[in-house]
């Protein structure tokens, strides 16, 4: 008998859900607004509409799922099952994520994990990092996250918190995403950084001390990490990312020079290349083996 999993990609805006086999070769895949603003109640009512969809539309009965996963914009309490917060999804504070989903999928494993997580996890195995066995990601968007990957498995810490670069200190109370995040780029530079590029071809003013600002900061995070954690790689995601040969360049720079020995040295940096679909193939990769 096959058995079947099911991913959800639970974000600000939208909640992505993928019904697959235990081999992860998906038969649906369905897209739904979260509707952030309407309040909790209904971000889950969509949140269950959308897996019952996506099964339904892959031909089979919710019931014949074996395993359902949600990758969650925020930290997560593994061991209570809990979301501590989202700060994109309002009231979304201690939710007991996985009692919810069990109360309607009683029949169904429930696998939580940080959305973050879930997008490295897919770097490392099918993505820009596949082959390397010591990867850490991190994605540069609204907040910074990240993921290690060790061994090929994922890394989470004694309490689940490990890969949140995000929040290193930098000093003087500053961490990285004060510095580094699309927010902080915008506060000090006017310039949302995903439009760098544009920006630096019309010769927009403050364009190049936005780049300069964003590779150092960036770049001396990650240096930490090269020094801290000798990945053989480091995979960029996060929608400056995008900003390709313009950013990698300089950062790849920036982390050799500021980085310890020959692990700042010979540590890869790329560019992430499984974009928006990255969370959820994740989290159906971490469902599949857990199978």
């Amino acid at each position: 008998m096959a058995t079947y999993i099911a991913g959800i990609d639970l974000g600000g805006t939208k909640i992505c859900t993928a019904v697959a086999y235990i081999d992860k070769r998906i038969l649906s895949r369905v897209r739904m607004p979260t509707e952030a603003q309407k309040g909790p109640r209904i971000v889950w009512q969509n949140i269950f509409d959308s897996i019952e969809t996506t099964a339904l539309r892959a031909g089979i009965s919710p019931e014949e799922i074996s395993r359902i996963g949600i990758g969650v914009p925020g930290p997560v309490d593994y061991r209570r099952g809990l979301v501590r917060v989202c700060p994109n999804i309002p009231g979304w504070t201690n939710v007991p994520a996985k009692k919810i989903l069990q109360a309607r999928f009683p029949w169904a494993e429930i696998i939580l994990e940080n959305d973050a997580r879930a997008a490295g996890l897919a770097e490392a195995r099918r993505g820009a990092a596949r082959g390397h066995w010591h990867v850490f990601y991190v994605t540069v968007g609204t907040g910074i996250g990240g993921a290690l990957i060790q061994g090929g498995q994922l890394y989470q810490g004694a309490s689940g918190s490990a890969g949140e670069i995000g929040h290193i200190w930098l000093g003087d109370g500053i961490s990285l995403e004060d510095m580094a995040a699309g927010p902080a780029i915008q506060r000090l530079f006017a310039i949302d950084p995903v439009k760098i590029r544009e920006a630096l071809k019309h010769g927009e003013a403050g364009a190049q001390k936005a780049l300069d600002h964003l590779v150092h900061y960036l770049g001396l995070g990650l240096a930490n990490v090269a020094t801290l954690l000798n990945p053989e790689i480091i995979v960029i995601g996060g929608g400056v990312a995008n900003l390709g040969i313009i950013l990698l360049a300089p950062l790849r720079a920036e982390v050799r020079k500021l980085g310890f020995s020959i692990s700042g040295r010979q540590v890869k940096i790329k560019k992430a290349c499984l974009g928006d679909n990255a969370g959820l193939i994740g989290i159906l990769e971490i469902c599949a083996q857990e199978v």
